[in-house]
């Protein structure tokens, strides 16, 4: 479980693994036997938590319980991966517990989707009424994602408790004092037509752009620019060349 400054905004890396972690489903690499053997090796997929500890800090300040203030704290998770229960509990001493319900944990205060890549929504199911059972979680995505989302009808369940929140790219959302996200539109594979964004987030004192997928440098003009912006770029680098890749294909698949 991981501990935050009480005047703060932080930013969390919770993995940094392919859409599919460490190890991978159905590898028998040196690694992923390795993490398979040993769970001290085990890594989770791409995610990034913004958590705003300042409001918390406030309440102490006006002699506020322990419980009111681990709520005034807010998180904000970029990516929803299949191993968000995990990331979530990393999670646990900064969310706090429901108020009814003092062995759960309370949802984040927002999600902001990428795109609709596996790796990237995959832990969505397990915040419907089967897991997590969130109420209103409010859900950032480009308006095609999340109106695919809405008419997925086996995650009906989810999409009722969804607070949809449309945000196409270079689109920004200012969640109080200082702290604005903006989506930046990227090129990289779209096989429903919703297209990829990164998102710049903007702090009090310093920006941070988080970029987990992108095709080709090459073909995103506003790049160094983009990049040049930022005190710190959290980019996309799965393989260095294609020497990485063993033989396999480069993608983009066509399917």
């Amino acid at each position: 479980m991981l501990t935050f400054r009480d005047d703060a905004v932080t930013a969390v890396i919770l993995g940094i693994m392919q859409d599919a972690g460490l190890p991978h489903i159905g590898c028998t690499c040196a690694r992923c036997t390795a993490a398979f053997d040993d769970p001290a090796r085990v890594a989770y997929a791409a995610c990034l938590a913004i958590v705003d500890t300042r409001k918390k800090r406030n309440a102490e300040e006006r002699g506020e319980g322990a419980e009111l203030r681990r709520e005034t704290a807010k998180v904000y998770l970029v990516d929803a991966t299949p191993d968000i229960k995990f990331q979530l509990n990393l999670l646990a001493g900064v969310l706090g517990t429901k108020p009814q319900q003092p062995t759960r944990l309370r949802q984040p205060d927002a999600v902001f989707l990428t795109h609709a890549h596996m790796g990237h929504i995959g832990g969505l199911p397990q915040l419907s009424k089967e897991a997590m059972f969130v109420h209103d979680l409010p859900l950032y995505a480009t308006p095609p994602l999340c109106e695919l989302i809405q008419q997925t009808r086996l995650w009906s369940p989810l999409v009722a408790e969804l607070d949809f929140r449309p945000m196409s790219g270079g689109e920004s959302v200012d969640l109080g004092d200082g702290l604005v996200i903006t989506a930046v539109p990227v090129p990289h594979r779209d096989e429903w037509g919703v297209g990829t964004v990164a998102y710049r987030i903007q702090g009090p004192n310093q920006s941070l752009l988080y970029l987990p997928d992108i095709d080709s440098w090459d073909e995103w003009p506003e790049a160094e620019a983009t990049l040049s912006s930022v005190d710190v770029a959290l980019v996309d680098a799965s393989f260095y060349s294609r020497d990485e890749l063993g033989g396999r294909a480069r993608w983009p698949i066509r399917w």
